[in-house]
């Protein structure tokens, strides 16, 4: 677990939305048969490119 909270801490931002882009990709394959667990990965998808976006602005500014 401290390493996946030690990944995100220090991966930079583009790392974060490219892994949301290949999330959100894989969710909506997934969409058809399982639509519960695409949901969820969606969710998570969404949490993660916020977290990104404050991320670069923060490092920015």
């Amino acid at each position: 677990m401290n390493k996946l909270i030690n990944f995100f801490k220090t991966a930079s931002p583009l790392i974060l939305l490219l892994l949301c882009i290949g999330a959100e990709i894989v969710s909506k394959i997934i969409e058809i048969k399982l639509p519960t667990i695409a949901m969820g990965l969606q969710l998570v998808t969404f949490v993660v490119f916020v977290y990104a976006l404050i991320k670069f602005f923060n490092s920015k500014f």
